[in-house]
């Protein structure tokens, strides 16, 4: 009856189990669908662009400071990978087909972009492992949490040490991962410095900040075609990105960073002083 039962809900259009999934699906889906959309409506004026952008924003801090155990949808992860994906393509297909960036500005940009996709890859992957093996929740697992941990409602595990869980991400950024994700954050810092650099002193008229060094100067022409426009809004969406991932690496300068280098720092200490 059992086996009976299951194959019954399993079978039924609209049972439990195919309302998560459909639920999550369309989590999923909706941020390519919204974030070209407020790309496409940015293009029409400047007003317009910094109405959306700072609607954006403040979607963005209340989605930051909701409490954790809200945050279970992927929609927040996949906003991540669409915003990638959306200024990689008006990049690769907007700002390159107006023939001003040389072959190797592109291939440098490939090359920081590529680094931070697989340091972001490497989190992922062991933060999966970390999740699938229970390796964060050690041997003896107890529901008394240590004063320097917490359990993530979430991923369901002890976060240890105080690290912390990434909806950016959807998972929890350990110790084991941490520095795939420090190193990802300082590639994605210097990916889109030099991406929306690249782009505003494409479509903006550039003056020369230093040697080489191009700076945006005048960008009153690029609402009267679409193309520049988009590629426009796309750079200051990515300046947007570039604030966000400048503030991480501050906070993990102040916070995580000296708590990951602790251990090392008193095994060596410990080392000196035999």
């Amino acid at each position: 009856m059992v086996a009976s039962s299951m194959t019954i809900q399993d079978i039924l259009p609209y049972g439990p189990n195919k309302s998560n999934s459909k639920k999550l699906d369309i989590d999923a889906i909706l941020p390519f669908i919204i974030l070209p959309l407020l790309l496409v409506i940015c293009t029409l004026s400047r007003l317009v662009t910094i109405i959306v952008m700072i609607l954006i924003g403040m979607g963005a801090l209340y989605a930051q400071s909701r409490p954790r155990n809200k945050n279970r949808s992927p929609f927040f992860y996949h906003w991540t990978i669409s915003s990638g994906v959306c200024m990689f393509l008006v990049f690769e297909f907007g700002i390159l087909s107006l023939l001003e960036i040389t072959q190797l500005e592109n291939l440098i940009f490939l090359v920081l972009l590529s680094s931070t996709c697989y340091f972001f890859y490497k989190m992922k992957a062991v933060a999966d492992f970390e999740l699938a093996t229970g390796g964060s929740k050690g041997k003896e697992y107890s529901p008394v949490l240590t004063s320097d941990s917490y359990y993530c409602q979430i991923c369901q595990i002890e976060v240890n040490e105080r690290f912390f869980h990434s909806i950016w991400w959807d998972c929890c950024v350990l110790r084991p991962n941490y520095i795939y994700f420090l190193s990802g954050q300082i590639f994605s810092f210097a990916t889109l410095l030099y991406g929306t650099n690249l782009g505003l002193t494409t479509v903006c008229q550039p003056y020369i900040l230093y040697g080489n060094i191009l700076m945006p100067e005048d960008c009153n022409d690029v609402y009267y075609e679409f193309d520049l426009a988009l590629c426009f809004v796309s750079c200051i969406y990515g300046l947007g990105y570039l604030l966000v991932t400048s503030l991480v690496l501050i906070r993990q300068i102040l916070i995580y960073i000296p708590k990951y280098t602790e251990p090392q720092w008193k095994k060596l200490i410990n080392v000196l002083t035999v």
